[in-house]
């Protein structure tokens, strides 16, 4: 009975290292899954990151080369009311100075 009694002893302890073993293992295996997992979602953050500047930096890129469009197209506007207001300049002062004057001044200076 007593090698029966080893035999079990020593089957149980073997099996107990075995458990000890894939525990110890599985742990490993939780804790590099951890790590690479850490790992792959830092790179995926950055990556992300990349992505929102290099989006970001393009809305901002367009979103300048339409303001300058609009400034210009403001400045065209702006110049060509001047260029109308010059050119009604001389006509606005010599219609204001006739109504005013009356028949008595003339534009040509004809009297």
């Amino acid at each position: 009975m007593k090698p029966e009694i080893d035999q079990i002893i020593s089957c149980d302890e073997a099996a107990r290292a075995t458990v000890d073993s894939a525990k110890k293992e599985a742990e490993d295996l939780v804790a590099k899954a951890k790590q690479d997992s850490n790992t792959l979602q830092s790179e995926l953050e950055a990556g992300l990151d990349e992505v929102r500047k290099s989006e970001i930096a393009l809305v901002l890129e367009e979103s300048q080369i339409q303001a300058q469009e609009t400034m210009a197209q403001a400045e065209r506007y702006i110049q060509g009311l001047k260029d109308r207001v010059a050119l009604r300049k001389s006509r606005i002062i010599e219609d204001f100075i006739s109504e005013a004057l009356g028949e008595a001044w003339s534009p040509k200076g004809k009297l």
